[in-house]
């Protein structure tokens, strides 16, 4: 057994890194550190450590070297399928039966293929309006700093979105729209208030 992988992988922290890459299927490290709540160097600081392990690979997105998307390897969905058993066990969910964690593993796999974004969409949703109301709401004016602030926020959903659009099902495709209209609108927004 390799110690030090799993003497990671029992922290808090890493193993909420680990199930947030397991459960948006290929991310961003700012998104990670949002769902986590922490702090972008630390949850960069555990996803290099979750690299050195094989746990997780990055891979640039698009043609912006300084981009580059976080997704599980094959090690890492086998090791996230056994921590989200770990969690249900411990939870008092699920009774711990053996041979489990090979099935969630490709039934995770299967969610990812088949493009079901439902999840994602809705906590996407919720992160545009709780970043709209903290940016915009009630104020006259923004300032330059606010204004990349907030391009800043939105531009990791933003791209998200567009992925679900070049892959997902047609419902996903026409929710992803949508939201990627209410982005525009929040920069809409936030172009008129810098005045």
């Amino acid at each position: 057994m390799d110690s030090d992988a799993f003497d990671l992988i029992l922290q808090q922290k890493p193993a909420r890194v680990l199930l947030a890459v397991s459960r948006e299927g290929g991310t961003y490290a700012s998104v990670i550190s949002r769902e986590i709540e922490s702090t972008f160097s630390h949850t960069t600081n555990i996803l290099g450590k979750l690299e050195e392990q094989g746990i997780v690979m990055f891979e640039q997105d698009g043609s912006d070297n300084r981009v580059k998307r976080v997704e599980l390897t094959q090690k890492g969905e086998a090791t996230a399928a056994l921590v989200e058993e770990l969690s249900a066990v411990l939870d008092g969910k699920k009774t711990g039966k053996k041979g489990t964690a090979g099935k969630k593993t490709k039934k995770a796999a299967f969610r990812k293929d088949a493009g079901n974004y439902g999840e994602k969409l809705e906590m996407i949703k919720a992160r545009i309006e709780l970043i709209s109301g903290e940016e915009l709401e009630g104020r006259g004016s923004i300032s330059q700093e606010d204004y990349v602030r907030i391009g800043r926020r939105l531009g990791p959903y933003r791209r998200e979105l567009r992925k679900i659009m070049e892959s997902g099902g047609k419902e996903d495709v026409k929710k992803a729209g949508g939201l990627d209209g209410e982005i525009e609108k929040v920069f809409g927004e936030r172009e008129r208030l810098r005045g």
